[in-house]
């Protein structure tokens, strides 16, 4: 009956791709240079080329998503000579999302306490980054809320590992990697050796702040439809937000005596190979169910589901007091390294690693989340993505109609494989599985074209996975100025089988998106 229950509750986004146009820089400089301003107000509209029928109910309109964006940093240097310098930096962020404001059929498909949530910023999410930065000779410390880069491929998130992800209005591979990421508050100290290879020392410490990954809500443009998930749309909120609104009520938020991160970077530079190995001791951002649990909280539901369906009347179930849904603590070592291939045109080359140890894992029946959830199980998991990165001549077009802009293409191959497993493990789909398999892979692609000197740039991104799952982003942007950019693409997914049916294989979409920066 909730077939796609399994991918709403893992799904993290299948890939992580720069897609985005190069932005139009503007900055705005104050008190002599002491602080600098940037930002940029956006309005980002998706608008659906295909509901399905049974769906319609919740839209008067194809638009799914409409949003006013708005994003100012700012940072402050309190102290700059040759011994220490001594920065702030801020981020503050408000969203307002329109379209169920105007769309009162797309408004009855959320459930109201997600919707209170989906349409502003809420707790301290209006608040990117928020910290002071202090250098001292070799040393260098930073303390507060921060986005944290460790790994920069074009692909599923290998070792870029420490902030969670924020789902619910974009995926990767259409926004930015930094709108998407969670900040966490956090202390990170740094040290410059002297060693061979120059290494850089980097300790991350987050003594309480857990921030678990935001997934869509039920009845938004990314979500499921209560049309799939409830068995009586409209009177009852579905199963999918049942579950995900129970992992967002358990999940552990801020605990100092429980809830740590700690994680350990090093970053050197040997044989012209620029190199890091990264280790990270952290709660898993996605939850597990207690088998013990999950039969009582899944009756609780069903026995509200069939009395809203037999009376017709609007029953919406409370949520149980006990815990359900865990987080347990996991650990990832992995590395990356990248040089430039003199003999192979100069392209670049890039490998990220990593190793999860103790990852846990739900074992269901046929490894399906729709059915009964009867262990959990932990396993250890290795993969890695490889990736070329060049630049190109397109005969006669290049100087022609590009102004001798070179064609930029990247191209990545990932690879995961689960140690010890068995069909009955929910396998995660963000990383390309199929249920019945231990091993999961894509290829994806990143295209660039700057035509008439950058003012308009072609961007064509997507992957394919052996299994049968693929996902097209041609996009096109006008960028005229250091202000103003225009962007118009389209977001196409699908699958070759049902067995490898997509997560949104039904939100083939219009992207149209409009940004003023400085």
């Amino acid at each position: 009956m909730f077939a796609r229950l399994r991918v709403v509750i893992l799904a993290c986004g299948f890939l992580a791709l720069p897609v985005i146009s190069p932005s139009a820089w503007a900055r705005v400089l104050l008190f002599d240079g002491s602080l600098e301003l940037t930002g940029y107000v956006k309005e980002y509209m998706l608008l659906r080329t295909r509901i399905p029928r049974k769906e319609r109910r919740f839209h008067a309109s194809k638009v799914d998503l409409s949003q006013t964006g708005f994003l100012m940093e700012a940072l402050y240097r309190l102290r700059n000579d040759a011994n220490v310098t001594c920065n702030l930096f801020g981020g503050l962020r408000y969203w307002y999302e329109k379209a169920p404001a105007f769309d009162a059929e797309l408004k009855r498909g959320i459930p109201f306490r997600a919707r209170k949530d989906y349409v502003r910023p809420r707790d301290d999410a209006h608040i990117t980054e928020a910290y002071l930065d202090v250098s001292a000779g070799r040393w260098q410390v930073v303390l507060g809320k921060q986005i944290v880069v460790w790994g920069e491929t074009d692909i599923v998130r290998t070792a870029d590992v420490v902030n969670p992800l924020d789902l619910r209005y974009a995926v990767p591979g259409i926004d930015f990697w930094e709108e998407l990421k969670r900040g966490l508050w956090m202390v990170r100290g740094l040290y410059q050796s002297r060693l061979p290879g120059d290494p850089l020392f980097e300790i991350i410490f987050i003594p309480g702040d857990f921030q678990h990954t935001e997934l869509p809500y039920e009845g938004t443009h990314w979500g499921l439809s209560p049309a799939e998930t409830s068995p009586n749309p409209g009177r009852i909120f579905g199963y999918g937000h049942w579950l995900l609104e129970k992992m967002r009520r358990d999940s552990p938020g801020w605990n100092l005596k429980k809830n740590y991160d700690l994680g350990l970077r090093i970053r050197g530079y040997t044989w012209n190979i620029d190199w890091t190995f990264i280790y990270f001791d952290t709660l898993s951002d996605t939850a597990t169910a207690d088998p013990a649990r999950s039969f009582n909280f899944s009756l609780t539901y069903a026995a509200a589901a069939l009395g809203s369906a037999l009376s017709g009347a609007e029953v919406n179930p409370a949520f149980p007091g006990y815990r359900v849904f865990r987080y347990k603590r996991y650990r990832v070592f992995g590395g990356t390294a990248q040089t430039v291939v003199e003999w192979l045109r100069g392209s670049v080359w890039r490998l990220e690693w990593f190793y999860e140890a103790g990852q846990h894992f739900n074992r269901a029946q046929g490894g399906q989340l729709d059915g009964l959830v009867y262990d959990e199980v932990r396993r250890d998991s290795y993969g890695f993505g490889v990736s070329c990165s060049d630049k190109f001549k397109v005969p006669y077009l290049t100087h022609a109609f590009f102004s001798d802009k070179l064609l930029e293409l990247s191209v990545t191959f990932f690879y995961e494989k689960i140690l010890n497993y068995d069909r009955d493990i929910v396998v995660d789909p963000s990383r390309g599985h199929r249920i019945g398999d231990s091993h999961a892979s894509m290829i994806i692609w990143n295209l660039i074209q700057p035509i008439k000197y950058q003012i308009w740039t072609f961007v064509f991104a997507g992957f394919y996975n052996p299994n049968g799952m693929y996902f097209l982003f041609p996009l096109v942007s006008y960028a005229p100025g250091n202000h103003w950019r225009w962007e118009a693409g389209a977001a196409i997914f699908g699958y070759r089988s049902a067995s490898a049916k997509y997560a949104y294989h039904d939100k083939d979409s219009i992207l149209l998106r409009v940004r003023y920066e400085w």
